[in-house]
């Protein structure tokens, strides 16, 4: 890259606008640091800038895990892998530590793209493996991504990979700005950035303002020297920071279900069959759960609700031309201009999916 990617520290603080939170917190008031509980794991996330980096020493260290970056969009010049991650990879692989992959976010790619292109350069992904977004502002963007935005690149990467572990990187400070009801019904578990005096010691809870139920893992210091490597940022982690998650319904006053990417690329996937679900809930006696798994039973509800547009068939929970030709004609009134074939395709599904994606349904 034609500039130094700061991905944080205290340089980055000084280059970032000033209406932009970095990760670094406020001071933690002195004292011993809490003791560190038997089931918590520490490990390391790193950049071009621990290319190198001795794994096995830092395993024998007592680290558990690396995440590693594998690239961004937030250059203007688009969106590129990063050098050093495939050597990341297959050395915290090789020296058994747990694996990790995360994606700077920026202004360069929609987030669906963003997604694509991350899912598409993973090197050597193994179920199991974290898929992080680093949330921040850093070189030619200008904006840090919302809810919306965050949401919709961890239930992109569902759609494309399935069930997997995301971790989602904020600066505390950042976290407590804005309201992630989305990021939370994804069920992404957050990765919280907050350096407390930043001396390498772990400095206790993050506070995340009631902005997120709980945090998985904590930066805690930027300042790491691991295997003779110096800095290094350090992270704390739970052991259920490496659970699969599923999406959730959103919690008690959230913002609902999350907007499905199909209405961008065309793909149908589980975000958007939630979505149908909650619509053939509230209209034609859906009574199923909102998973995004389709079965007879949406399909039957789904029937139902094409009878308003001309389907003539059993309601038997089977789908077939007829009831696709009717939810292509759905689709027509929101956009679609191919043919009423009963054939599903891309514009079929992005039709349909933008009468789907309308907030009565969220």
């Amino acid at each position: 890259m034609r500039r130094r990617t700061l991905i944080r520290g205290a340089v980055a603080t000084a280059l970032a606008p000033a209406a932009i939170v970095t990760a670094a917190g406020p001071a933690v008031a002195g004292g011993p640091a809490p003791a560190r509980a038997a089931t918590d794991l520490e490990g390391i996330d790193v950049s071009n800038y621990q290319a190198g980096i001795d794994y096995a020493g830092a395993a024998a260290e007592g680290r558990s895990f690396v995440i590693a970056k594998a690239g961004g969009c937030q250059l203007a010049e688009g969106p590129y892998v990063s050098s050093s991650y495939s050597g990341h990879v297959d050395g915290a692989r090789a020296a058994g530590l747990r694996v990790g992959h995360y994606w700077l976010t920026g202004d360069f790619l929609t987030p669906t793209a963003a997604a694509d292109f991350f899912v598409g350069h993973l090197h050597n992904y193994r179920a199991g493996d974290v898929l992080a977004l680093d949330v921040e502002v850093l070189d030619d963007s200008t904006r840090l991504w919302n809810d919306a935005d965050v949401s919709t690149w961890f239930n992109r990467v569902r759609e494309r990979v399935g069930a997997y572990v995301p971790w989602f990187y904020i600066s505390t400070g950042a976290l407590r700005s804005g309201s992630w009801d989305r990021t939370i019904a994804a069920g992404a578990h957050l990765w919280a950035a907050s350096w407390g005096s930043n001396d390498g010691t772990w400095p206790g809870a993050p506070d995340l303002g009631g902005r997120y139920p709980d945090w998985a893992v904590h930066q805690y210091a930027s300042v790491g020297s691991v295997a003779g490597t110096s800095p290094v940022d350090l992270d704390r982690a739970r052991s259920w920071a490496f659970d699969f998650t599923e999406p959730t319904d959103p919690p008690p006053g959230g913002g609902g279900l999350p907007k499905t990417s199909t209405e961008q690329d065309g793909v149908p996937g589980p975000v958007m069959w939630q979505r149908t679900q909650n619509w053939l809930r509230i209209e034609s006696g859906y009574t199923g759960p909102i998973d995004g798994v389709p079965g007879p039973n949406t399909y039957a509800a789904l029937q139902r609700n094409m009878r308003n547009w001309g389907y003539t068939g059993p309601v038997d929970g089977v789908p077939g031309t007829q009831t696709w030709a009717a939810v292509q004609r759905l689709a027509a009134a929101h956009g679609y201009t191919g043919a009423i074939d009963g054939v599903m395709g891309p514009n079929s599904w992005r039709g349909f999916s933008r009468f789907i994606n309308q907030d009565r349904w969220n």
